[in-house]
């Protein structure tokens, strides 16, 4: 009985440790591998989180075009997400060009007190597929 309390006291904070909260505003870069239509893209997450799921918009910029688009996604273990842009609520681009609907998985990598969000996206525009790349995003402070 004195073992099942020990390890009872043991298990239980670990059980009901806090999964990481993602809401908030995440800006950094999108990278894009060779023969996109460029390198590195402003890039940003508005991202609010209920239980495992994540709603929210993403912003991405490159000189004068833009997109802001819808996504939804879900928590992937403690420290990652992963989510799909479904649908653009605004945007300004050349007329030769289409958009790219993105997903991504991406991490939490801590580096001091600061967090990073990391990792791989892919998508397509719906007629092919985009040249993926990588997200490197820092959370954003809110200004008063």
């Amino acid at each position: 009985m004195k073992w099942s309390y020990l390890l009872l006291i043991l298990v239980f904070p670990a059980l009901t440790q806090a999964q990481y909260d993602f809401t908030g505003t995440w800006t950094g870069t999108l990278t894009q591998n060779t023969g996109g239509y460029a390198p590195e893209y402003d890039f940003t997450l508005y991202l609010q989180q209920e239980g495992n799921k994540i709603t929210g918009r993403s912003y991405v910029k490159y000189g004068d075009i833009f997109a802001e688009m819808k996504l939804e996604g879900q928590l992937v273990g403690d420290k990652a997400i992963h989510w799909e842009e479904s649908k653009i609520i605004d945007h300004w681009k050349h007329e030769n060009m289409e958009w790219c609907f993105k997903q991504a998985t991406l991490f939490i990598v801590s580096q001091g007190k600061e967090d990073k969000l990391e990792g791989p996206w892919s998508g397509n525009t719906g007629d092919s597929e985009c040249i993926p790349g990588k997200i490197i995003l820092r959370r954003t402070s809110p200004r008063a």
